[in-house]
């Protein structure tokens, strides 16, 4: 698993759409707003080797974009604020207008960035997990870990239906 950003000295080894892209991000120090990390550490757990990039980060940044080149799919992983806390929800990502340049981006600006680029983006899903405290602390709440399991197991359905040549859709909220 990778923490943090993509460097230009890491090789690809995949050059067919054959691998996911998983991107979990938030502040693992801030208890459950650490659900999108958690979940991709679970997802990896699941998924035999090579299936998927796993990246682990804080923020969306535009550095991200140049991982989208050679997936299949996008997952990103976060926590929701404003969802009730323990609530999964699926939304697929689409490109947005024009991106910002700043230190953080949203799912669909990087899709944006990655087209700009001269890449055709990948189809995306973002995955979301309500949340119930964001105070400092290592670890998330049990119903924080029960909500990165859910989190997890739907990531991984998409991530298979992808492996297999299939669509992943929204599987909305549950």
């Amino acid at each position: 698993m990778q923490s943090g950003q993509p460097t230009n000295m890491e090789p690809l080894t995949r050059t067919a759409k054959t691998r996911a892209l998983v991107i979990g991000y938030g502040n693992p120090l801030r208890e459950d707003d650490g659900v999108g990390w958690r979940a991709a550490e679970l997802l990896e757990q699941k998924l035999p080797a090579g299936a998927a990039e796993i990246i682990q980060c804080h923020q969306l940044t535009p550095e991200l974009a140049a991982s989208f080149e050679g997936a299949a799919v996008v997952v990103f992983l976060d926590a929701a604020c404003d969802q009730e806390p323990g609530a999964v929800s699926s939304v697929q990502v689409q490109a947005e207008g024009a991106v910002v340049w700043s230190h953080y981006l949203t799912p669909g600006q990087l899709l944006t960035l990655s087209e700009q680029l001269g890449r055709k983006a990948p189809p995306a899903f973002l995955i979301r997990g309500g949340i119930q405290r964001m105070n400092l602390g290592e670890g998330l709440t049990e119903l924080g870990e029960q909500t990165a399991s859910r989190m997890a197991d739907l990531a991984h359905a998409c991530v298979r239906d992808a492996s297999m040549g299939l669509s992943c859709r929204p599987l909305g909220s549950r």
